[in-house]
């Protein structure tokens, strides 16, 4: 015969694991949302890299194991150059906008598009 505060207690053990379970569940997927992220945005900074070591902006395509990387580079009216980049990957895109002051050697705004 199960006394009723076994019974009590087995329940109570049983819900923290379901608790903690889904708590762990919870944490593994918020670390793979962030690294997903942090990898395009490693992705974009490469692209900004190379974008800014040209003499002239120019636009160009990277690949990588993330996807392909699109960089598209114009000049504003003030002499800025508004640098679009997007990564297009199997589960959708990334994409950021940056201005760029090539004379104060400055980034004015960034916007980013998910």
């Amino acid at each position: 015969m199960i006394f009723p505060h076994v019974l009590l207690i087995l329940v109570l053990i049983m819900a923290a694991s379901v608790s903690a379970a889904d708590a762990a569940v919870t944490k593994w997927k918020t670390a793979d949302h962030l690294t997903n992220y942090y990898e395009f945005r490693v992705a974009e900074l490469m692209a900004l890299r190379r974008v800014l070591t040209q003499s002239e902006p120019a636009s160009f395509n990277i690949e990588t194991n993330l996807g392909t990387t699109n960089a598209a580079v114009t000049e504003t009216a003030e002499q800025n150059w508004q640098i679009r980049i997007t990564t297009t990957h199997t589960d959708g895109f990334f994409r950021a906008t940056y201005v760029y002051d090539p004379r104060l050697e400055s980034f004015l705004s960034r916007v980013e598009y998910h």
